[in-house]
């Protein structure tokens, strides 16, 4: 590693800025002796195997006896030890693995052998522990290797496990996301923070906007590489590396022994700029589905133009003039406007080429019974000036496929697996491009600290901002954030709303799915700031038994069933 770290600055370069990685064969237990018993027999066996190993440390065992004409160790012919002389050279060997070679013993050893590591330039260790021992001593063993790690680096607060806090904890230098939820990382200050040192980020799962694109290089100063295939072709088919100042970032060219084709509804290659469904080909196509042979049939068809099958995947793609690939969302993301086939993928791209427009997703929804409008959400650095935006949409668009409404969120709802939740996106305000709603009082107090008072106030300021987020007045004690509309992105705007107009810069993001109803999470910020606690409340008489009002019966109508919902959720905390 000396002679690595030498070499390195003779070429000009710092070697604190490389990572250095060193493999050791490793078992844990709680005594020394124990975990020699253990890795014993399975270090011997694996050695055993390893015929350039074996003959360095025959060189080197006092009781080999070289054989006449052998200079080094490599000319020791193997064949010719009996098996005493092989079980003593076997022997020997792992006992220099074990003393001086490995990380084996117990938590204490493993410490002291990770620091003389590190003293000399190594950075990460990677343990091999697959070499022989039982599974269930191997999995048992990772625990006194986890306090190995606890102790042998900066320990993030005890309990946090958010993704920023892993990162940190964990070093992590690569990072595999969807767009969404790298979104919602940049929204974050610690996860921004964290992000600085990730040196490779693969984002993948939905289009990725050129602008998201962009921050991200920024916030890492690394590497982002734009990911696409879907899980029937082995996750990963095409890359792109995202460049500066893109629209939507293309996803590129095929990986090695991947073939790809672009072709219209008789199965024809349509031309470059013309969009198509995309079809995968090559070594990463699976066999099909688990017991659903009719699906197989349907989605992975004989290649007409190489050997095996290719796999439909349902996706919208064209080809560009330099020979990579535009992604413009699902298939079955088309929809018939006034007679027209509509791409909602190619708005999107349109909308995210725009200045100020970081993200967009686009739907046709129908909140009038027979009139199907398109409506742009974005995310936006700043207000958007629509009336530019439209003009800027007509010059690459036709009319028709220019969205009718515009609304700027602060963030998407995201599905569980972190992508864009389409069916919970709102209804614009009809007539006009609707704006976020207006922040309450408690939203527009200034960053510095402030005198919260008591535990009851917080929990109005608190009540305050959950309001003015979900939309949701006369929140109570026990009402849970999720239970009223709230999802992860949001999440990070309350958290974010608490911070700066509140000032309890302590809060973490994991405060707010830890206690998530509105009494816990005001007990833990009184905690932070010292305020003083709630009284203790006088048993409330018990009311008279109320009848619950009938289940409103589901409309059809996402935005009505939603309010009705709400009122029978309100009906119900009045009535306990």
């Amino acid at each position: 590693i000396v002679i690595y770290h030498d070499a390195l600055r003779a070429a000009g370069h710092n070697p604190e800025d490389f990572t250095v990685t060193l493999m050791l064969h490793s078992f844990l237990s709680d005594t020394r002796d124990h975990a020699r018993e253990i890795a014993r027999e399975p270090m011997k066996d694996y050695l055993r195997a390893a015929a350039g190993l074996i003959k360095q440390y025959a060189w080197a065992f006092p009781a080999f006896k070289k054989p006449k004409g052998v200079e080094n160790p490599m000319q020791i012919d193997l064949g010719s030890l009996d098996e005493d002389e092989m079980d003593g050279i076997l022997e020997f060997a792992f006992e220099r693995y074990f003393n001086d070679s490995g990380l084996f013993g117990t938590v204490e050893d493993a410490i002291e052998r990770v620091k003389e590591v590190k003293a000399i330039g190594v950075t990460e260790v990677a343990c091999l522990i697959d070499y022989g021992i039982d599974v269930d001593l191997v999995l048992e063993g990772l625990k006194p290797l986890a306090k190995v790690v606890a102790a042998s680096n900066q320990e993030v607060a005890q309990g946090d496990y958010s993704i920023a806090a892993q990162i940190a904890r964990h070093q992590v230098t690569h990072l595999q996301c969807t767009p969404s939820m790298a979104q919602m990382l940049t929204m974050n200050d610690e996860a921004r923070a964290a992000l600085s040192g990730i040196k490779h980020m693969m984002v993948g799962g939905e289009a990725l906007p050129g602008a998201l694109a962009d921050e991200l290089r920024q916030v890492t100063g690394g590497h982002v590489e734009n990911m696409y295939g879907p899980t029937e072709t082995t996750i990963w088919s095409t890359t792109q590396t995202a460049e500066a100042g893109q629209g939507a970032v293309p996803i590129g060219t095929p990986i090695a022994n991947t073939h790809v084709y672009v072709l219209d509804d008789a199965m024809q290659p349509v031309p470059i700029g013309v969009p198509g469904e995309l079809y995968i080909g090559g070594a990463g196509v699976t066999r099909g589905y688990f017991q659903r042979d009719e699906l197989t049939a349907e989605r992975f068809l004989p290649n007409p133009f190489a050997d095996g099958r290719m796999y439909r995947t349902g996706d919208l793609a064209r080809w560009r003039p330099d020979g990579r690939l535009d992604f413009l969302g699902r298939a079955d993301f088309q929809v018939k406007l006034r007679g027209y086939r509509v791409e909602l993928g190619e708005i999107e791209s349109v909308i995210d080429r725009h200045d100020t427009v970081q993200q967009s997703v686009v739907v046709a929804r129908e909140d009038t019974p027979g009139v199907v409008q398109l409506v742009a959400y974005l995310l936006a650095d700043g207000a958007v000036d629509e009336a530019a935006l439209r003009k800027e949409m007509l010059q690459s668009l036709p009319d028709y496929m220019v969205p009718r409404h515009f609304v700027t969120l602060d963030a998407f709802p995201l599905t569980p697996n972190k992508k864009i939740d389409r069916k919970a996106l709102p209804a614009p305000t009809l007539g006009q491009a609707p704006a976020a709603p207006a922040p309450v009082a408690a939203a527009t107090a200034p960053a510095a600290p402030v005198d919260l008072g008591s535990e009851a106030e917080i929990s109005d300021r608190i009540a305050a901002i959950w309001s003015a987020t979900l939309g949701v007045p006369q929140i109570g004690a026990k009402d849970s954030f999720f239970d009223l509309g709230g999802h992860s992105l949001l999440a990070v705007q309350v958290h974010r709303e608490i911070r700066s107009t509140m000032g309890v810069q302590k809060l973490s993001i994991t405060d707010i799915f830890r206690a998530p109803t509105l009494g816990a999470l005001a007990k833990i910020v009184a905690q932070k700031v010292g305020a003083k606690p709630a009284p203790p409340q006088p048993a409330a008489e018990t009311p008279p038994p109320a009848v619950a009002p009938a289940a409103a019966q589901p409309t059809g109508d996402p935005l009505q069933d939603a309010m009705a919902r709400r009122r029978e959720m309100r009906e119900r905390r009045r009535n306990r």
